[in-house]
């Protein structure tokens, strides 16, 4: 019994979380290629089990498809994602069922460029039907850190900024946010113990 505790708590946190290298890890070197979590409830006295989860994973321990459903069994949220041969993330594909209330789905895909240090480089925000969104472009220093964030709407014009600081140590020193008239929204500063 106390197994699989484990393995539900393992379980639930891929699902949840998101993979930690350890997880990773333990998914590759069993060679796992999905995971399905069911779970089993009691209604009127009887139990009643269905799917609440599908993931299933790629040679390399990446998640290629996370599946969520509903209590009826109708999917609630798809994640499906394709990657490099280096594991950077190109595209990520998203999809929320619309609820009982009237709300419009939310499907978007999001596709990104790296560096050839892996750094991704641009980020581009497509709606369901294929229309660009958004395009965020990232800019590092010489030390690999990020230094800029700007994002541009389908006219491409400039949303948000934001701008990056390091000590000399590499450690974030400052993060500011500005709008799209290049209005300084914020500051935030980070401070260290040793």
């Amino acid at each position: 019994m106390k197994y699989l505790f484990y393995i539900f708590c393992f379980l639930y946190s891929i699902s949840t979380f998101g993979q930690s290298k350890k997880e990773k890890k333990d998914i590759k070197a069993n060679k796992i290629k999905s995971v399905t979590e069911n779970v089993t409830e009691f209604e009127n006295g009887k139990e009643v089990t269905r799917k609440d989860s599908y993931t299933s994973y790629d040679k390399d321990a990446n998640i290629l498809l996370n599946e969520e459903f509903k209590k009826d069994g109708t999917l609630k949220h798809k994640e499906a994602y394709v990657y490099d041969s280096k594991g950077n993330k190109l595209e990520v594909t998203f999809f929320d069922a619309a609820d009982a209330q009237p709300k419009a789905e939310k499907n978007y895909k999001l596709v990104s460029k790296y560096d050839i240090d892996n750094n991704k480089t641009e980020e581009l925000e497509y709606s369901a039907q294929g229309k660009q969104i958004s395009k965020t472009q990232y800019s590092y220093n010489t030390k690999g850190y990020k230094v800029l964030e700007v994002i541009f709407d389908t006219a491409g014009k400039l949303t948000k900024k934001t701008v990056y600081t390091y000590d000399s140590k590499g450690l974030r020193g400052e993060k500011k946010e500005y709008n799209g008239a290049n209005t300084l929204l914020n500051t935030r500063k980070y401070t260290y113990q040793y």
